[in-house]
């Protein structure tokens, strides 16, 4: 009771003296070093130790690199310890031994020092000194540091400190106490612990938990006191229990964080934002100087006088070198075509020109394109190359992205910036349910390469106003002002020879600058549907093409001549060294006539005229390396035109089977047709798409006469002989055209079924309901009679007259809705040759078969008179008559009536022509 009073007095009037009520408890552990007392003395040596706080910077967290600002050497560390100790200082005082710990920021120092053999004697002596050090520290100016302000302060070790330099251990400001005895109190925790520091809570462990060992955590208000706590009652023995104690990592939360877990809706979109527009901000001007460099070339040392003479004379010599190669110089290759410096002359006078259209240079490979474009924008100053062929050999589309920014200059590249995109904005769509709208695609990617030229174009047209207006020339309208040379030029090169899938952003991004007036787009292509799809990238403006063919004939035979005599030169070299070396070279085989035959097969196509080349350099003969040649082709030709697979390589199958053949022999019997003939004939009906899928196939070729398609001719020379080869397969080309006769039979067949529902909707046999059934019935019987294709077999036509015929009908239907009409034409028809009246029968069959010539356009066996027989216009040969009238049938539908019947009788002809020639196949390819 006694003491509850002052404690609560005390505690009103202020806390000292609390303090000074726990202070008392301060122990000191000591040990006695001789059990003995010495000789002259009664006194006994005891060894004892102190904990000197904030002697080092605290180590708050792996990445805190106050420690590292100290020196780390220990000896270093120890003489600053050691400085600390005031000297003079009584009952023998000895340092024993200096431990840093410097994580903990602090070090602990063993002394000796001498007194009574008493044991409580030894510890008041012992918390004496430690006194007397912690008051000299607290008055002197070496127990200051500039990492703290507060006094160096000194503490008596009660336990036996645990020096340990585990990595992960981190000062806390909670200490967890582990009890080996019985469990302490919270009072006693206090008592223990408050001489350290503020105390902010004392957690013991639940009586319910069974778990060994006992443990209470003290949680301080400061680091320092949790530290020297650790350092000093580590070990020490409380009755009969012993502490033992450890950090507790601290599970620090932060608030700002804490706020952005909460409002992640808006935080994730924002920040993703503010990353995005960093990167604009930051890399787009260097993305820009980058590719301003490339196009301007300001750092190419290529283009100091110095170096480049010194490379184009290497690149001379090397020319000069290989002259003798077999596959020549690039100028003799392109030398062998003509009219290339016209088409390089017209090329020029376009980019001459203010731009406002595509320039697209067409032609097979090997036709010169690169070579023609390259000389006449040699002399421009600024030029973009973008070259197709590199972009489609890449695997994917980032890889393309990539290929594509390296062309133009776009630098740096950030592929990962993608995934994060994407990654962020799948984030929001989980927890936000929709998407923020931030995720990037290669696509988009391009997109921003494309318009960073773009602007760095138009910057440059800028500074080159500038600098006219500057000179003191007049400033107007930039395609006035700009000279020629001064208007960049992008080249797509190869475009649409392969599958791009950025072909669609490029057109549009390329007609968006020339209609801009930036600069020329000159498009190089292989195929005809780079055309068309330019034509649909600015469909206002029509591009202006510019088409190069295949060398001619005496251009190939020289190109022949020279590579063979190269290498005939070459092999004669080698065999002048080598005297065991009897036989002639195969270029010695070639003679002339076998080189005039190989140009006339491959004509003027420089890949299969080099191809021929190489296999003669190989040591084959000339003929069979042009029979092999052929071979290929025919193959080729066989796998892709004829296949039933979806695709052709990267082109769609457009076209069917039965389209190509027909379209083979035709030119296999010509060396061109025209195209309008072909897109309208029955096969193709007026639509181009087959045509088209063809060409981009390489198939066939097309020549344009005023930018339109004017001719057809085979896709490469050598498949003209191949079409031949195929033709003359007698089991291929029976099999195909059985198959084209069989699609003809199947479009006149629907031809027949149109005009036949057209006559059925017409309904002009109205006239009673007998005639209508009678007339329907007979379309129906003709039907069955006639079978597939309304073809009427042969047995049918030696049938006796009494059998039904379905014409019969059709003459009931007519003497139903017009008795006048069916009356003359019985007396028309009823005449016979002498002039006799033919009995019934006969007059049933006469008028029976005169409907059937009628309908069927035959002339009629039976013999009429002069004037009355409709099909009297009929030629002495048997031609077809041409009826004036028919029959029951109203005027006003006379023409249409005669139109559709006409269309079932020239259709009925034509599937009877096919029908043989199919039958005749038939016949072929079972003789085979």
């Amino acid at each position: 009771h006694f003491g509850t009073s002052r404690l609560w007095k005390h505690s009103m009037t202020g806390m000292r003296p609390l303090v000074g009520i726990i202070a008392h408890r301060r122990r000191i552990h000591v040990e006695a070093q001789t059990d003995k007392p010495a000789s002259d003395t009664r006194l006994v040596t005891y060894r004892a130790g102190l904990f000197i706080d904030k002697v080092f910077p605290l180590k708050m967290s792996m990445l805190d690199i106050r420690p590292y600002l100290m020196n780390r050497s220990d000896k270093a560390m120890k003489t600053k310890v050691a400085n600390l100790i005031p000297p003079d200082l009584p009952y023998q005082f000895a340092v024993s031994q200096i431990e840093p710990h410097k994580r903990d920021g602090g070090s602990i120092v063993f002394f000796t020092f001498s007194a009574e053999p008493r044991h409580e004697e030894a510890k008041r002596v012992g918390k004496e000194l430690v006194d007397t050090i912690d008051s000299y520290l607290a008055s002197s100016a070496r127990g200051r540091n500039w990492f703290d302000f507060a006094p160096t302060r000194s503490l008596p070790v009660k336990g036996v400190p645990f020096y340990e330099d585990i990595v992960r251990m981190m000062p806390s400001k909670r200490v967890r106490v582990e009890f080996d005895g019985p469990d302490l109190t919270v009072e006693q925790l206090f008592k223990e612990f408050r001489q350290f520091g503020k105390i902010v809570d004392i957690e013991t462990q639940p009586t319910s938990c069974k778990d060994t060992p006992r443990w209470a955590i003290v949680h301080f208000a400061r680091l320092r006191a949790a530290t020297s706590a650790r350092n000093c009652v580590h070990g020490d023995v409380l009755g009969t229990t012993r502490l033992q104690l450890s950090y507790v990592r601290e599970q620090h939360e932060n608030l700002l964080l804490k706020w952005i877990r909460e409002h992640q809706k808006f935080i994730i979109p924002l920040g993703a934002a503010a990353l995005i527009a960093a990167i604009y901000a930051i890399f787009d001007p260097i993305r820009e100087f980058c590719v301003e460099n490339k196009i301007t070339g300001r750092f190419d040392l290529s283009k100091m006088p110095l170096i480049g003479g010194v490379r184009q004379a290497a690149i001379r010599n090397i020319l000069r070198r290989g002259h003798t190669d077999s596959a020549g110089a690039i100028d003799q290759e392109v030398s062998a075509w003509t009219g290339l410096v016209e088409q390089r002359e017209r090329l020029a006078a376009f980019l001459n020109e203010p731009p406002e259209s595509f320039i697209v240079v067409s032609g097979p490979h090997g036709s010169g394109k690169t070579a023609v474009v390259e000389q006449a924008t040699q002399d421009k100053q600024y030029r973009i190359v973008i070259d197709a062929n590199k972009l489609g050999s890449q695997h994917s589309e980032l890889e393309q992205m990539t290929m594509l920014a390296r062309q133009l200059g776009w630098w740096p590249v950030f592929n990962s910036i993608i995934g994060i995109t994407n990654t962020i904005d799948l984030m929001v769509a989980a927890t936000t349910g929709s998407k923020a709208g931030i995720s990037a695609t290669p696509e988009s990617q391009v997109r921003r390469i494309l318009e960073t030229v773009a602007l760095v174009l138009n910057k440059i047209r800028q500074n080159t106003q500038k600098n006219m207006a500057n000179s003191g020339s007049e400033q107007s309208s930039p395609s006035k002002t700009q000279p020629p040379a001064t208007v960049p030029v992008i080249v797509l090169d190869n475009f649409m020879d392969k599958d791009i899938p950025f072909t669609k952003v490029i057109l549009e991004w390329a007609a968006s600058v020339v209609e801009a007036g930036l600069a020329h787009c000159v498009v190089t292509t292989s195929g005809i549907s780079g055309y068309h799809e330019i034509q649909r990238a600015q469909p206002q403006r029509a591009a202006s093409l510019i088409s190069l063919d295949d060398a001619t004939p005496m251009g190939a035979i020289s190109l022949l001549q020279k590579q063979l005599s190269s290498l005939s030169y070459a092999q004669q070299q080698q065999e002048e060294d080598d005297e065991d070396q009897g036989n002639l070279s195969s270029a010695d085989m070639a003679t002339s006539d076998e080189i005039a035959m190989a140009a006339g097969v491959l004509g003027g196509r420089l890949e299969d005229l080099q191809l021929f080349v190489q296999k003669v350099q190989a040591g084959e003969n000339p003929s069979s390396a042009l029979e092999d040649i052929i071979q290929r082709s025919i193959t080729e030709i066989r796998k892709y035109a004829f296949a039933n697979d979806s695709e052709v390589g990267q082109c769609e199958h457009t076209w069917t089977p039965e389209q190509f053949w027909y379209l083979l022999t035709e030119l296999a019997h010509h060396d061109s047709v025209e195209y309008d003939r072909m897109r309208n004939s029955a096969l193709f009906a007026g639509n181009d798409v087959a045509l088209l899928g063809l060409a981009e196939a390489q198939l066939i070729t097309m020549t344009y006469d005023n930018d339109r398609p004017s001719r057809i001719r085979p896709g490469r020379p050598v498949y003209g002989a191949a079409f031949d080869r195929i033709l003359e397969d007698p089991g291929f080309a029976s099999s195909m055209s059985i198959k084209m006769n069989k699609k003809f039979v199947e479009l006149e067949t629907a031809k027949i079924r149109t005009a036949e529902e057209e006559l059925a909707l017409l309904n002009v046999f109205q006239a009673s309901v007998d005639a209508n059934n009678a007339l329907t019935t007979g379309i129906a019987l003709m039907a069955a009679a006639n079978g597939s294709g309304h073809r009427r077999s042969r047995g049918s036509r030696d049938e006796s007259s009494d059998a039904i015929l379905p014409e019969a009908y059709i003459a009931q239907a007519l003497r139903a809705s017009s008795p006048a009409a069916a009356s003359a034409t019985a007396s028309a028809t009823g005449a016979t040759a002498n002039g006799a009246a033919p009995s019934s029968r006969d007059s049933s069959k006469q008028q029976k078969q005169s409907w059937r010539d009628w309908l069927l356009r035959r002339p009629t066996k039976a013999k009429t008179t002069a004037g009355a027989d409709v099909n009297a216009n009929a030629d002495a040969e048997g031609s077809l008559p041409v009826p004036t009238v028919v029959p029951g049938i109203p005027h006003e539908l006379q023409g249409r009536v005669q139109f559709l019947l006409q269309t079932i009788q020239k259709s009925q002809q034509k599937i009877d022509r096919w029908d043989a020639e199919s039958h005749a196949n038939a016949v072929r390819l079972a003789s085979l």
